[in-house]
């Protein structure tokens, strides 16, 4: 990798890095874990690094959405 993209990489690689860690730390909160999370190759044409959420059994993404649920109805008040 030339240094060029590798500079450019870097701060997107880090931000993607920080947020899967923040997810998975809010995850296991709830004591839930997605065993395939991780992040995806960065894109050679942004730079931007997706995070790849993976798959999940169906109680995990329900229990997942539950939360979501429940934290969006309390910012709201």
């Amino acid at each position: 990798m030339n240094v060029h993209l590798h500079r450019h990489l870097t701060p997107h690689r880090i931000s993607a890095e920080q947020a899967l860690s923040r997810f998975r730390i809010a995850l296991s909160m709830d004591g839930l874990i997605l065993p395939s999370l991780g992040l995806d190759a960065p894109s050679l044409v942004t730079g931007q690094v997706l995070i790849e959420l993976g798959r999940a059994r169906p109680e995990t993404v329900r229990r997942i959405s539950d939360l979501l649920i429940a934290g969006i109805a309390v910012a709201d008040r």
